[in-house]
């Protein structure tokens, strides 16, 4: 439901519409309707990381059975993917899909209007 507002308000991703820049997840809702849609190339493109959700959706229906200290490495192992692939989707992406532009997003349009 969220996500319908979101996409009829015209926002897309908050975080994108808030800060100007995409998220680490930028990409992963119309990865999942690709591969869904056995379109498994122009997933990748969307993001590289959505074939680990089926993973931690299994983490998180077996958390309780899982031993701690493999909670904790995968937690940390997530955590370290989405975040080298973040960083390297925002340093050498084609802003097709991730993008940093902080002049586009609201903060910065609203400290804008309020320093006039």
């Amino acid at each position: 439901m969220v996500y319908l507002f979101y996409t009829a308000a015209g926002i897309g991703c908050p975080v994108k519409w808030l800060t100007g820049i995409s998220c680490a997840g930028c990409g992963m809702t119309r990865a999942v309707f690709c591969a869904a849609q056995l379109q498994f190339a122009k997933a990748l493109r969307y993001h590289p990381l959505y074939p680990l959700l089926p993973v931690c959706a299994a983490c998180v229906i077996w958390w309780e059975k899982l031993p701690a200290r493999s909670r904790k490495w995968l937690v940390r192992m997530i955590i370290a993917c989405f975040a080298g692939v973040y960083i390297a989707r925002l340093l050498w992406s084609d802003h097709s899909v991730v993008c940093a532009s902080p002049a586009d997003g609201a903060l910065w349009r609203m400290a804008r209007r309020l320093l006039r």
